[in-house]
């Protein structure tokens, strides 16, 4: 049986498709297309870096205006624990930061091994620089609120008020409780800073021996000299931690004033605020920092396609 003739408009457009090419080829950007698009990805690099720049600078001046505030600061009779509450949720903020800080850095660490980032190797040994300049500045931090706890003091569980014919009388003595309060939020603040900084030594310690082992595997001298200098900043690190451990046992060392609960409570208040504006501000600056990688590595891409300048005779 003969099939039917096919449609006049499917007859034309079978042939308008044998007519065109196969491959349609978009033409390749010339010399200066790609150094438009260079001269555009380069202020936006420079407009992001202003604005993490900008960001991190009013971050670092509102943390350091909390930490500054609290470690000045001690609870009076009155406020009872108010303070140390305080000072306490301010340390578990300060150790969220050092994590985060910890991630990115170890992406970074990945990226200089399986890049997958066109960005240099100065350019990533730059920001994990300071990532671990953030993460000791946090650690310091947690450190100084944890040495602006008042110091354990001895005191009479009562004291005596007076005389009757019964003999001396006596009444619960108020500088004892508060003490027992105060060196209960001193000890297990100093535990838990103590257990983060056991897991920091840990890690930093795995850290060491993969260095070591990596070292002994490689023959290329430059990578060589990269994982010794990163091995000597890890031993580095290691016995810093262990120096902070230790200084978690020695007593306060800031001058410290009594606040009433009413001042301690405007101050709560106050740090609540200053929290939830940190927190959108952190959002902002990783934001910007996550468009930053990939806009710099747009760029360095844009400027491997350039070609090489040709030398003039």
């Amino acid at each position: 049986m003969s099939r039917p003739p096919l449609p006049s408009f499917l007859v034309a457009l079978a042939i308008t498709a044998f007519a065109l090419p196969l491959h349609a080829q978009t033409p390749s950007p010339n010399a200066e297309q790609l150094k438009s698009w260079i001269a555009i990805r380069q202020q936006r690099v420079d407009v992001l870096r202003d604005d993490i720049k900008q960001t991190d600078a009013r971050i670092e001046s509102r943390l350091d205006m909390i930490v500054n505030t609290l470690k000045g600061i001690s609870d009076s009779k009155d406020s009872r624990t108010k303070v140390a509450r305080m000072k306490e949720d301010t340390q578990e903020g300060l150790m969220k930061t050092i994590n985060y800080y910890d991630q990115k850095r170890a992406a970074l660490k990945e990226e200089l091994r399986n890049p997958r980032l066109k960005l240099t190797t100065e350019e990533k040994q730059n920001m994990i620089a300071i990532f671990d300049a953030r993460i000791e500045k946090r650690a310091q931090q947690i450190m100084d609120l944890h040495k602006s706890m008042p110091a354990h003091k001895d005191y009479e569980q009562y004291k005596a008020v007076g005389g009757g014919w019964w003999g001396t009388e006596y009444q619960r003595n108020e500088d004892y409780d508060q003490n027992v309060r105060m060196t209960s939020y001193g000890n297990s603040q100093r535990d838990a800073i103590v257990k983060q900084l056991d897991a920091s030594i840990a890690r930093l310690d795995r850290q060491g021996r993969t260095l070591k082992s990596q070292i002994g595997a490689t023959k290329d001298p430059v990578q060589r000299k990269a994982l010794t200098d990163e091995l000597t900043k890890t031993e580095a690190l290691i016995a810093e931690r262990r120096e902070q451990k230790l200084d978690t046992l020695n007593p306060s060392t800031f001058a410290t004033h009594t606040v009433a609960l009413k001042e301690a409570m405007d101050l709560d208040k106050a740090m609540k605020s200053s929290v939830s504006d940190l927190r959108r501000e952190f959002t902002t600056l990783f934001g910007y920092y996550n468009n930053f990688l990939n806009e710099l590595s747009a760029l360095h891409t844009t400027e491997a396609a350039l070609p090489p300048a040709k030398a003039k005779s």
